[in-house]
């Protein structure tokens, strides 16, 4: 399993890599997180624990300049020449956050990429990189959380924008690859 998920992981910031390359408008690193775990179904009333998986979720957290849905949407069309398929994945009407978010899937290696961008102080808290799965127990293989908080504060201060870019891939699977959120 170490071999798997040193592969996946190099594999992850290759094509993370990739991704930032491709987005217009130069936007600029803050600073990254990343999280190899394992996953299995939790037991319930008698039954069995359900299959394991594990899985490599790192993020790159960006600033940029311009308006929110306008990004989103010149990013979209960028991610669609590189072969990601994705739509928006809009938060609740009644959240308060001002942010944009889309997700993705690469349908030849089923990678799932997860864009959040936000506007304002009050919506960082989205920029979390743990995508979570009720019901599931989880262990820890490599934790690493974004410690640049300050610096996407200060950017957003300053009038631009912040973007968390989170690419998971499951690099070991005892059955189907669950689907987001997760």
């Amino acid at each position: 399993m170490s071999a798997a998920s040193a592969a996946a992981g190099a594999e992850v910031d290759r094509r993370l890599n990739d991704v930032l390359r491709a987005l217009p408008g130069r936007p600029q690193m803050l600073g990254d997180a990343a999280l190899d775990r394992c996953l299995r179904m939790a037991e319930f009333e008698g039954a069995d624990p359900g299959p394991m998986h594990c899985q490599w979720q790192k993020a790159r957290y960006v600033s940029f300049d311009g308006n929110l849905r306008e990004t989103a949407q010149s990013w979209y069309s960028a991610l669609d020449r590189q072969q990601w398929a994705g739509s928006p994945a809009p938060l609740p009407p009644d959240s308060g956050y001002t942010a944009e978010r889309y997700e993705y899937i690469d349908a030849e290696t089923q990678d799932y990429l997860i864009i959040t961008m936000v506007r304002d102080s009050v919506s960082v808290p989205l920029l979390d990189n743990e995508q979570r799965r009720e019901g599931f127990q989880e262990t820890r293989r490599e934790h690493q959380e974004f410690g640049s908080r300050k610096a996407a504060e200060q950017a957003l201060t300053d009038g631009r924008r912040i973007a968390e870019i989170t690419l998971i891939r499951t690099y070991y699977s005892e059955s189907d690859r669950p689907r987001p959120p997760y």
